[in-house]
């Protein structure tokens, strides 16, 4: 596949944005199905490609990956700090289909998934723009935002990433950036939904934190695969599935 690194001034976040991409290799008669993918905290947009064989994968489904850096900002437009969510939404998607017309912006084309923080994000993202993106895949993600901010806000005297990109956990419960919410608002207006997949190791820190976000949108209503096996927080589960999490989208082999 083309390996692309691109480097632009973000408007948003008032300094560079990083993102790594990768094209399939023979051209296709046909605009190519994207998948926006997002990296764990403290990691940054090379993670996929180093970590597993995503861009091998994507190669044999004729699909373009493309990998920003979101630093540790969860995709928000942090309370204190970066504008990443306005990035994320407006101005990388633009920026990407003008550089490159051949990726389709049909909504059934256009797939977010990530890890950890990088499922809260594609979650984010794809609820809120349920028009653009068809489908969410969460490898091990922190998916209970709201829970997760409370756990990590409680000692006042500490300036956490949490903190700095959500406030407290009242700023963000029933609002867009509440995911468990925004999933049971759009189910029961009977507005269109992305499907959400979900896979999380049983013996991974946040496995109960999963969990309880899966039953969480079920008891709303909200469809969502859910997967488990045996395996930690780590890339040596998550690369195990993402050939199934492409099956799953529907991307079949070319």
């Amino acid at each position: 596949m083309a390996l692309v690194e691109l480097d632009f001034r973000s408007q948003a976040l008032n300094y560079h944005e990083e993102v790594v991409m990768v094209l399939p290799d023979v051209p296709a008669d046909h605009p190519l199905p994207v998948l926006w993918l997002f990296h764990g905290a403290n990691q940054d947009a090379t993670e996929w490609l180093r970590q597993t064989s995503i861009e091998r994968y994507a190669n044999k489904r004729g699909l373009a990956v493309v990998c920003p850096t979101t630093s540790n900002g969860f995709g928000m437009d942090m309370v204190h700090g970066m504008k990443y969510f306005t990035m994320l939404s407006e101005e990388l998607p633009a920026l990407i289909h003008y550089t490159f017309p051949c990726l389709s912006t049909k909504r059934e084309d256009n797939f977010t998934a990530g890890a950890s923080m990088g499922g809260y994000i594609a979650y984010k993202l794809a609820l809120n723009y349920p028009d653009k993106y068809c489908a969410a895949g969460a490898f091990a993600g922190a998916l209970d935002i709201v829970e997760i901010v409370r756990d990590f806000t409680k000692d006042d005297s500490q300036i956490n990433p949490f903190k700095l990109a959500f406030g407290t956990p009242e700023d963000i419960e029933g609002t867009d950036s509440d995911i468990i919410y925004l999933a049971g608002k759009l189910k029961a207006e009977g507005k269109q939904m992305p499907r959400l997949w979900s896979l999380v190791g049983l013996q991974d820190f946040g496995a109960d934190q999963v969990k309880g976000a899966v039953a969480k949108f079920k008891a709303k209503g909200v469809e969502i695969t859910d997967l488990y096996d045996m395996g930690t927080h780590s890339f040596d589960l998550w690369d195990r599935y993402v050939e199934q999490f492409l099956d799953w989208l529907g991307l079949p082999k070319v």
